[in-house]
């Protein structure tokens, strides 16, 4: 319950600043962090072109990205089958995909 309960916070906090409906349940936490991952990879190609980061940081950022992707797509496998895990596997995602987020706002400030 707990992790649930860490899931949905991030969520919360990552749509109310993008200004989208808070999303409810495993699925749409899903989908928000996917979204998430998207615009992640757009700000770190935008950061680069800016010139806000450089181009090692930038593949150090799209690594972790991926990574992220990875426990994204493992969440969505497990998520009937082992949704302990699936959920274990989203707020690790969300975590990371939240640090890349204020490290690329940082960044650009």
């Amino acid at each position: 319950m707990k992790i649930f309960a860490l899931i949905s916070l991030l969520a919360i906090t990552g749509c109310a600043s993008l200004g989208l409906a808070t999303p409810k349940g495993f699925d749409q936490n899903l989908a928000t962090a996917y979204s998430v991952h998207t615009a992640v990879l757009q700000a770190t190609t935008t950061a680069l072109s800016a010139g806000t980061i450089s181009s090692v940081e930038a593949q150090a950022v799209m690594t972790q990205a991926m990574q992220a992707r990875t426990l994204l797509d493992t969440a969505h496998t497990l998520e009937t089958a082992n949704p302990a895990g699936a959920n274990n596997d989203l707020v690790l995602a969300t975590t990371a995909l939240t640090a890349i987020q204020t490290y690329l706002n940082a960044r650009g400030k």
